[in-house]
Parts: C-alpha cells; structure tokens; sequence
C-alpha cells in the first residue's frame, strides 16, 4: 500500500575511487564507521557515538526511517506531519555538517515528496519522489543537498521563505553539473556552529585548489568551491570574522550562468 512520505537520497562522493584506492578495512572503520556515528548524531543531538551504531539504533528514530545500501542513504519521514519533515531537514543538515567539518567524507543529497510504496521488512522501496531525489542528486554540483519542486510544495509557506532557522532551508541557485543553477530551496548546512578560525581548506598543505588541481580534477574542484560559496553566503560565524575571506579569480570559475526552476 502507498503511503505519502518525504524522503531524502544521500550519495557517498567519490566512494568508488576511495574504495580501490583504500584498503578496505579502513573504508569501513574510517567512512563508514564515521558516518554511521555522524548520522546517528545527526537524528539523536546526544553526545557523538563513541561506538559505530548499529543499523537498528539507526533506526528507532520515531520521526525519521533510514535504509543503507553501500554508500547511498536513503531517510524518510514515518509520517507525512509537518514536525517529521522539519526533523528529516534538520537531520541532513547536521549530516552535512559534520561530514563537511570533520568528516572522512563527503554527501550529496535532495529531497522529495509524494506517494511511495516502502516495506523495509522485505526490502521494498518504490516511488516517483524516490526516484526523484536520486536524480537530483547526481544533478547537484556540491557537497550540498537541495529539494525537488515536489518538496518544496510540502513545506509551509514561512519554511519556503527561509526566513526561519529551525526549518533548516535556504532558497538559492543550486550549482549542477551542467553549468546551470536551479532555483530551489537548499539545505541550510551552514546553520551548524564552527570555530571562529576554522575555515573550508582543500587539503592540509593548500586553502584553495591550485592550478595543478584544476587541470588533474576539475570536477573535484568545482564542487569545493561551489559549496565554500554557499558556507560563506549564509554562515553566522564567517560572517562575524574580522578578516572573511574575499573571493579570489580561482574562485569565481563558476562555468554556465544558465537558471531552471525547481518547480
């Protein structure tokens, strides 16, 4: 039987180069196992998981349901109640977050809304917003995560605004691998409280990519800068910095300004 749901697709970026890059007992303990605490802190707010949850401690949230499948994710709220889709919003931006902060790696995600057919007892997972999320996640050219028009209808006026933090939304032009942007509603991820001298670096030894970067791994690039953009648009503490960083020529290569609607 079809139920209405909102659900979120989250992605595990650049799994397959880590997997044959990485001996596999460190992609378990050092991603995986990292995740699984993160997302575990992410639907609880308790202290961050010393131990690697279980799947079923994952699960008994009783406002969000969540499926595993190697490196994608796949939450959904249990009901279709405006409090259940607020705590899936919030549990994405924390996720990401912490996978941005601290993290081993790094997700993309997107969000839908409509009638699905889910049975986890049987591993059955059927539904047009399901569907839909997973494709606007491989659109996505970020570490971010954005809603699709569908889940964008669900929500509240005053949430679509963004005008209101506990709703963990932002509208804005989300970047795509095609070089245009989508005018959506993006998860609020900056929301999360960093040190005042903490900032986004792409690696130990460089704060931006070099040259070098940008020739071997354009993508890669593009994505870090796409989504320090959208940290330093909307974070509280960059914002209160004395000294924000400004943005450079290599940061402003943003490709095609080209705009689609979420709706």
């Amino acid at each position: 039987m079809s139920e209405t749901r909102t659900v979120a697709f989250c992605d595990i970026l650049g799994f397959t180069d880590l997997v044959a890059k990485t001996p596999l007992d460190r992609v378990v303990s050092d991603v995986l196992g990292f995740l699984r605490k993160a997302l575990h802190h992410s639907l609880y707010h308790q202290d961050f998981p010393t131990n690697v949850p279980t799947l079923k401690e994952l699960q008994d949230n009783s406002h969000i349901a969540v499926t595993w499948f190697s490196d994608s994710i796949l939450l959904y709220t249990r009901d279709d109640t405006d409090e259940s889709v607020r705590r899936l919003l919030q549990t994405l931006a924390w996720l990401h977050f912490e996978t941005i902060t601290k993290g081993a790696a790094k997700i993309r995600s997107a969000v839908s809304y409509g009638a699905v057919h889910i049975d986890p007892d049987n591993s059955i997972f059927v539904g047009t917003p399901i569907i839909e999320a997973y494709r606007l996640e491989e659109a996505q050219d970020w570490s971010g995560g954005a809603l699709t028009g569908a889940a964008v209808s669900r929500l509240p006026a005053d949430a679509r605004a963004g005008t209101f933090a506990n709703w963990w939304v932002k509208p804005y032009a989300v970047p795509l691998k095609d070089g245009a942007f989508l005018d959506t509603l993006a998860i609020n991820w900056s929301l999360g409280i960093h040190p005042p001298d903490w900032q986004m670096r792409w690696s130990k030894e460089s704060q931006e990519p070099t040259d070098s970067d940008w020739v071997k791994t354009p993508a890669v690039a593009r994505k870090f800068e796409n989504t320090r953009k959208f940290h330093e648009t909307f974070c509280f503490d960059c914002e209160a910095r004395p000294n924000k960083p400004i943005e450079t020529g290599a940061r402003r290569r943003r490709g095609s300004s080209a705009r689609r609607s979420a709706s």
